[in-house]
């Protein structure tokens, strides 16, 4: 499992989301994707609002996904 976290450089709640992000502990790793430089990989998701938290399986399939700017617990909350 991982989490893709969808962003942009201008986005500013992605910026916010990543210093909550920096700041835990999370069990599974996250990978960074700046929709600019890979709008294929957003569009394969249905990527449709920033920042976009996807949790994915090792064979790519999706098992949940947060939409916006979160809190520590939502974030756990969501991963439990």
């Amino acid at each position: 499992m991982k989490i893709l976290k969808f962003s942009a450089e201008w986005c500013q709640p992605c910026k916010m989301l990543q210093k909550t992000l920096d700041e835990m502990a999370l069990p599974y790793p996250v990978e960074n994707v700046d929709i600019d430089k890979f709008p294929d990989v957003a569009g394969e998701f249905g990527i449709r609002g920033l920042p976009t938290l996807v949790l994915i399986t090792s064979e790519g399939t999706e098992q949940g996904r947060l939409v916006g700017g979160q809190t520590k617990a939502d974030i756990m909350e969501w991963l439990s």
